[in-house]
């Protein structure tokens, strides 16, 4: 393994895939969430009222998403789309059984949801307080009642720990997947003043989108996935070191 260390920012539990493709990749993992996940109790009644209009589906984005619908109703038998296998495969664990998944982003689930629906389809997406893309502007032949299901409370401040290893320098590069989290992040830094401690760091962002809120400061570097993946981001990485080592101090 090398001595370089990457910092996850993602909420408790939805880091495991990525650590694991970095851990393949012999990078060191530090996780740190910048937001914590709580499901909503009190939108049951919604989810009730919502299903009473027979929705043809109901969307999910991510693994949230399902654990909130697997809270809000007993059924499970409603056809669920998901963004992505990984949000699938939680579905299917909370006993979801007619279950379908696009290729791992936004675009391709709302393509996806084009090429099977007819227009006027309706249905019922559980998403959080922030989402990264509007599907009812995604999907404008289609009707969509979305319902908050969860929200990511950010957190208040970064641990003394990775404080401590951003001042020393033991932090190499920093992860982000949302624009949200990039914003949570330069908030927690500014606070602790160690704004500067970035020039010796590399971000490497899911998007364009997600990367803006860190243009603030001189990074290093930022890198952009090529694509919105997790895979894709664990590649950036890979070749952003790769193609910095040499130089790295």
């Amino acid at each position: 393994m090398t001595d370089i260390s990457i910092l996850i920012t993602r909420p408790k539990g939805d880091e495991l895939e990525l650590t694991d493709m970095l851990h393949e990749l012999n990078f060191r993992v530090i996780h740190e969430p910048l937001t914590e996940i709580m499901l909503r109790h009190d939108a049951r009644s919604a989810v009730m009222r919502s299903m009473a209009y027979e929705p043809d589906a109901f969307i999910l984005t991510s693994r949230h998403g399902a654990q909130a619908l697997a809270l809000l109703t007993e059924l499970r038998d409603m056809f669920v789309l998901c963004v992505g296998e990984a949000t699938a495969d939680t579905a299917e664990s909370l006993g979801f059984t007619r279950v379908s998944a696009a290729d791992g982003n936004v675009a391709a689930l709302a393509d996806y949801i084009k090429d099977a629906y007819d227009e006027g389809s309706r249905f019922t997406y559980i998403s959080g307080d922030h989402v990264r893309a509007d599907l009812a502007k995604l999907l404008p032949t289609m009707e969509i009642e979305r319902i908050i299901g969860y929200e990511a409370l950010a957190a208040e401040a970064l641990s003394d720990t990775l404080a401590e290893q951003i001042r020393r320098g033991h932090i190499n590069g920093v992860t982000f997947m949302s624009a949200r989290a990039a914003s949570i992040f330069m908030i927690l830094i500014t606070k602790l003043n160690l704004r500067d401690q970035l020039t010796k760091m590399h971000a490497i962002c899911l998007s364009d989108i997600v990367a803006e809120p860190l243009h603030t400061v001189n990074w290093r570097a930022i890198h952009i996935a090529s694509e919105p993946t997790l895979a894709s981001l664990a590649a950036c990485v890979d070749n952003a070191f790769n193609n910095s080592y040499s130089s790295f101090v």
